[in-house]
């Protein structure tokens, strides 16, 4: 299970998000491979939309690439993650129509750095930081955001 929260960084972007994601992986030596859904909660900005749904499903999948352990029981690794999501909003117009549905798919892609520390055998923990935007294509700043996150892992 993984949570993140996502930073506003400039004020086009409108809005901040928490994302949930109950992750199925893959490891392969030091290699990650992650999916799983994704719940998001959006921080509406009020001076932007008037009216956002702030619940949101998607879609989350990305990359992991582990260090060796630095520690005896600490390793720090690399992450590419995407997360898919939908934002539905109502605009505010002074003309009719006076107001308009919209909606909006978002492609959430970031690369951060983080540290694993294994607990037991098969329980660990995460955290990480890094950063990423909002566009379609990885790393492209279109729209910038910084994101954090936490996770909980058990292997089976």
């Amino acid at each position: 299970m993984v949570s993140s929260y996502d930073f506003e960084v400039y004020h086009d972007n409108n809005f901040r998000t928490i994302h949930l994601a109950p992750l199925f992986s893959v490891n392969f030596k030091h290699h990650n491979f992650f999916l799983g859904p994704q719940y998001s909660y959006v921080f509406q900005d009020p001076n932007y939309w008037e009216s956002c749904e702030q619940n949101s499903y998607g879609l989350n999948f990305g990359y992991r690439h582990y260090s060796n352990y630095l520690f005896k029981n600490t390793r720090l690794f690399g992450e590419f993650t995407f997360s898919i999501f939908q934002v539905k909003f109502t605009d505010y117009n002074r003309r009719p129509p006076y107001t308009t549905k919209r909606e909006e798919i978002y492609v959430e892609n970031t690369g951060s750095l983080g540290l694993d520390y294994t607990i037991l055998n098969q329980l660990h923990i995460s955290c990480g930081f890094g950063f990423g935007s909002y566009t379609g294509f990885f790393l492209i700043f279109e729209k910038f955001t910084l994101t954090s996150y936490l996770g909980v892992e058990y292997v089976f």
